[in-house]
């Protein structure tokens, strides 16, 4: 009989949610008894633990006018560098298998949840580029460049340039005068893997079992692309790795933003985290009314909640299925305006990046506002289409893609901005370092929100002049 992958959530025993959580990562036995504990609410239905099992705790919330959940005020307690006490999780949820036949005996148990496990995708670069000849680019004069006319950028996409020609756009070298490129600022990349011999790895998610360890990808990855688009702007930060496309669905996500709850309670960091994944498609609201598109209350966009309310910014990739040149991915009902930024990407408490090039030019993939549940999303735009990881004698060569590339790259770039705003005012909350990028951008546009850039334009020169106004 048919298995299905479901996220099952149901009320948890009175324990350290964390303490758990942590048991759990470090030992199998621990991880399936647990899970014994929880399939006792489920009995004679044949639901077995996925393979990936991995607990993940969920917290007391309370619902607000606009009928979202709310996390609860103790997470804020996270953004101190001391270790916090433990919590008792309402709620625990873990990924378990069903036969498709069950589905509806499973939904109808008192006190039982289920939600779906989706697949999810890399917004990746190799399959948008098309032919490009990284021989065609030149070093060029980036005030030359940048236009103040709105205009796309379509296949066949514009050579890709050099990192110092973002640099000098975002006016990092401003506030590198000032001493500050990031140090003691740690950026969560949550992605496939990151190669830890060329970049700074000093953390991450970490289980005995699991394919992917911290620093362990190749230098081709799609994580290590994010890592040097952080490091653009903050080239002193430090990288945490949370390789959750080992296990590429909702409950592996949910996990790696569990990990990154556990680490801030323990010390206070990450401080940020860069998501540059999601969905290409998803299946109607009538086919499936809690899958992540459609239901806001989805354990991983409470997650997600929960580590914004700790304290640590979440940027998130606006997605790759914009017009007029959506990536071939793109499923027909989530391309364009109004239907390509969705899930984790439109809620309101993260940061959604859409994508120009160094034209200030929009990227004819970057997805298109408005968002599914925030309507003003994308946020801001940042730049991509550039020599990163990517292209002649960089770390991950030439040959893959020829440039870093998607709103993949644009949303580490703005993360990276974000560690070299912290690194100079490390009391930033989320809502604050979020107004300060804001108040940066540069409009091309001339209104106050566009479906396609967003507010503006990322500049990291403007922000930080900015915040020296604010603290004068």
């Amino acid at each position: 009989m048919a298995k299905v992958k479901v996220l099952l959530e149901v009320e948890a025993p009175r324990v350290e949610g964390f303490g758990a959580f942590r048991a759990a990562l470090g030992s199998e036995t621990e991880a399936y008894g647990q899970a014994d504990r929880v399939l006792d609410a489920v009995a004679g239905l044949g639901v077995e633990p996925d393979e990936n099992l991995v607990p993940v705790p969920m917290f007391a919330a309370h619902r607000a006018a606009d009928g979202t959940y709310e996390p609860m005020p103790e997470l804020r307690e996270f953004a101190s560098s001391e270790t916090n006490e433990d919590m008792a999780p309402t709620t625990v949820v873990m990924p378990v298998e069903v036969d498709h036949t069950r589905l509806e005996d499973l939904r109808g148990r008192d006190g039982v949840t289920v939600w779906l496990n989706s697949r999810q995708y890399l917004y990746g670069h190799w399959e948008i580029l098309g032919e490009l000849d990284p021989a065609e680019a030149a070093d060029f004069a980036p005030f030359d460049l940048a236009r103040s006319r709105v205009a796309t950028d379509c296949r066949p996409f514009r050579p890709g340039v050099a990192l110092d020609v973002i640099r000098t756009l975002l006016g990092v070298s401003k506030v590198w005068q000032d001493g500050f490129r990031g140090q003691n600022v740690a950026v969560g990349i949550i992605d496939e893997g990151v190669n830890g011999g060329v970049y700074p790895v000093s953390g991450g998610f970490a289980r005995p079992a699991a394919e992917l360890q911290p620093g362990a990808a190749p230098v081709t990855s799609h994580g290590s692309m994010c890592a040097a688009d952080v490091l653009l702007a903050a080239p002193a930060a430090r990288l945490y790795d949370y390789p959750f496309l080992g296990v590429p669905n909702s409950g592996g996500a949910l996990a790696m933003f569990q990990a990154v709850l556990d680490q801030r309670r323990v010390d206070g960091t990450p401080h940020l985290t860069t998501n540059s994944y999601g969905f290409y498609g998803a299946p109607s609201r009538e086919e499936a009314p809690r899958h992540e598109v459609w239901d806001i209350d989805h354990p991983l966009h409470r997650k997600v909640r929960e580590v914004v309310a700790s304290g640590a910014a979440v940027f998130f990739a606006a997605g790759n299925c914009g017009t007029p040149c959506p990536t071939p991915n793109c499923d027909l009902s989530s391309i364009g305006p109004g239907k390509s930024v969705h899930g984790s990407n439109s809620l309101v408490e993260v940061i959604t990046v859409a994508a120009v090039n160094s034209r200030n030019e929009r990227i004819g993939y970057s997805s298109q506002g408005p968002g599914m549940f925030e309507a003003n999303k994308p946020d801001f735009a940042a730049y991509s289409h550039f020599f990163g990881n990517f292209g002649p004698d960089r770390p991950g060569g030439a040959e893959e893609a020829p440039f870093d590339s998607g709103t993949s790259a644009a949303t580490p770039v703005a993360a990276g901005v974000a560690a070299l705003l912290l690194s100079a005012f490390p009391e930033l909350t989320p809502a604050e370092l979020r107004a300060a990028l804001l108040a940066g951008l540069v409009n091309t546009t001339g209104r106050p929100w566009d479906r396609d850039y967003g507010h503006g334009i990322l500049n990291a020169a403007a922000s930080y002049s900015y915040m020296l106004r604010e603290k004068a």
